[in-house]
């Protein structure tokens, strides 16, 4: 089956009529896009700032724009939805400004884990993404009701999270962190030292590695290392790149260190990491 994906509104399909390449190569694509997962049944790991994040039945994760995230495992029969949507998706002015609050608070929370819904709010949003993908799938399509749909579920989302006991990460540690991470994604070509990111956003290296701390668990150089690792797998799975090319174009300085890099992280070498993905 193949799906026309309209860049700069929205995409939705059933996971049970896709495939995680499809999905993997919708969600490295360098626009900015906000993804939605729903698991209804089986399950679904992920790799997304990179983390693996496992996905069951009654979970659903969000993911921000710009993250380098890619399918590593499926299985149990996976049903549920695929949903993503750019910020041209959320005019007008007012909608798409409370929808990126609404998001990024919640986002705040899904770091490293999905959110386990009650059996009510998962029947709502089941229901809610079933009659999306039936608007979606209208020959004209009303994108004005399709946006009313995705706002309730960001609502029902947000209600579950402000009525579980689950405390969200300190605002100023996880803008700091979100902002780290969008230069880390928007430029990973560029070797740069932790202080030229810490300039950027206007604060020391230890500031900078105490929020990233706080949020994620890990320094900032291991932020920045596991984005690293994250790009290479993308790039040794989905392009013809030479090892030597992927290595050079995220800032390593020979192609040597990359592959001693890699296999610290991975277990593997580039070269047999990408003959396993690719058989």
């Amino acid at each position: 089956m193949i799906f026309v994906i309209n860049p700069g509104s929205f995409f939705i399909v059933p996971l049970e009529k896709t495939n995680k390449q499809l999905i993997t190569s919708l969600a490295q694509r360098r626009e900015s896009c906000i993804e939605i997962i729903l698991v209804t049944a089986g399950y679904l790991i992920r790799k997304c700032n990179s983390n693996s994040i496992r996905i069951n039945a009654k979970d659903i994760h969000l993911s921000l724009s710009l993250q380098p995230t890619f399918i590593i495992e499926t299985g149990g029969e996976l049903q549920g939805w695929y949903c993503r949507f750019d910020n041209t998706f959320s005019d007008p002015a007012y909608l798409k400004e409370n929808l990126k609050n609404h998001i990024e608070l919640i986002s705040s929370f899904l770091y490293q884990y999905p959110l386990r819904l009650t059996n009510k709010v998962f029947q709502r949003l089941a229901a809610n993404f079933d009659s999306i993908t039936k608007l979606f799938n209208e020959q004209e399509r009303d994108y004005s009701l399709i946006q009313a749909y995705i706002l309730v579920c960001i609502y029902e989302i947000k209600k579950v999270l402000k009525e579980s006991s689950l405390d969200f990460y300190p605002a100023k540690a996880f803008s700091i962190t979100k902002k780290y991470r969008d230069l880390l994604v928007s430029h990973p070509e560029q070797k740069q030292g932790l202080e030229f990111y810490a300039n950027a956003l206007k604060i020391t290296p230890n500031h900078l590695n105490k929020a990233v701390k706080a949020v994620t668990g890990k320094t900032a150089i291991g932020m920045f290392n596991e984005m690293r690792l994250t790009e290479a797998q993308l790039r040794l799975k989905h392009t013809d790149f030479s090892i030597s090319e992927i290595a050079y174009q995220l800032g390593f300085e020979d192609h040597a260190y990359f592959s001693r890099f890699f296999r610290k992280a991975t277990g593997n070498s580039p070269i047999e990491f990408r003959k396993k993905e690719r058989s």
